[in-house]
């Protein structure tokens, strides 16, 4: 197994992700990308691992996850604040 770092440099500052699986990379990474404000979109993001196909599938998933964020439509929030 490969050891994947993916370095995220949010808003709020840099974020390091490290893995030893490529499914693992892509699910932490997910997450990561799911909780950024769609204003902040998209961020810059860095993946590093000895295998160049784990490293190039990884970066594209990302930022095709990047662009699918930004062209799904906002959350709309009741009056309450509530989201739904």
């Amino acid at each position: 197994m490969a050891i994947i770092t993916i370095t995220f440099e949010l808003p709020t500052g840099t974020r390091h992700l490290a893995v030893n699986s490529e499914r693992s990379a892509a699910g932490y990474a997910e997450a990561v990308i799911c909780a950024i404000p769609r204003e902040a979109l998209p961020v810059p993001l860095a993946v590093s691992c000895p295998d160049p196909g784990i490293r190039n599938r990884l970066i594209g998933y990302l930022l095709d996850l990047q662009t699918e964020c930004l062209r799904m439509p906002p959350l709309s929030r009741n009056a309450s604040g509530a989201l739904g």
